[in-house]
């Protein structure tokens, strides 16, 4: 049975009503998933903005090399030593993010795989959430600790000191849900003995996303930028995680 199994792009409904897309591979994993949508052509849209920008080459930013013009896959790595990928457009809006993969070849093979589904189909599920919201509300109650993952747009590389910075992303069930009324907190990595520090906080929406401003300037005598993550500390039913690292030029 499984054998007949295909890849296909899944645009949904999250738990505020608002768009989102995945694209589920043929074993049933959940390949990456986007930001939020507010319309279903909007949401369509940046499907077809995948499988435009699917075939694009690789930056791997966990290693000093050469740095590539977009469209490009971005791996990155987080504090808990995780890979993972954004897939970013022309225009350098990140279009659709992985999760994290503990090995690096995971995180490789995780886009060979996207590559792999360029024509998938789109399939819309929409439809058949708003008639199951009717009947399973007390399906969407959390039950245990749930995994989680967040994804932050990448911030520009370099502000003018005093700028106003915002950090923009979601907070998710490993499923795609959004955690609303989440505190998430925008980190500066300290690379003394220190300990990292709260830049500025923020609290999700409905929909689990976040936009959260930062008057910059910079943190170190010793250079002129800033290394800053995204973290929810988590909660009695919802497990912790941070962002990938992103590093700031403060001029």
């Amino acid at each position: 049975m499984g054998k007949n199994l295909k890849a296909k792009y899944q645009v949904y409904n999250d738990v505020a009503g608002k768009y989102r897309f995945r694209l589920r591979a043929a074993n049933n994993k959940i390949l990456v998933v986007s930001e939020v949508y507010e319309s279903k052509v909007g949401c369509t849209n940046g499907v077809k903005s995948v499988q435009k920008n699917c075939q694009s080459q690789i930056e791997d930013k966990t290693i000093e090399g050469e740095r590539l013009p977009n469209p490009k896959y971005e791996i990155l790595a987080d504090a808990q030593l995780e890979f993972r990928f954004n897939l970013i457009a022309p225009n350098g809006q990140i279009i659709a993010s992985s999760e994290g993969y503990k090995p690096k070849r995971g995180c490789i093979k995780g886009i060979e795989a996207v590559k792999n589904s360029c024509g998938a189909d789109i399939e819309d599920l929409t439809t058949n959430q708003i008639a199951e919201k009717r009947t399973k509300k007390i399906g969407e109650q959390v039950s245990g600790i749930v995994d989680t993952g967040i994804a932050m747009l990448s911030p520009p590389n370099v502000v003018e000191s005093g700028s106003i910075v915002t950090f923009e992303g979601w907070l998710m069930t490993k499923t795609g849900k959004g955690i609303g009324k989440a505190t998430i907190n925008i980190m500066e990595y300290d690379r003394s003995f220190m300990g990292d520090d709260v830049l500025t906080s923020g609290v999700t929406g409905k929909d689990g996303s976040f936009n959260i401003n930062w008057k910059s300037y910079q943190q170190d005598w010793w250079d002129d930028s800033v290394e800053i993550y995204a973290r929810f500390k988590g909660t009695e039913n919802y497990k912790p995680i941070r962002s990938a690292n992103y590093r700031i030029r403060v001029v």
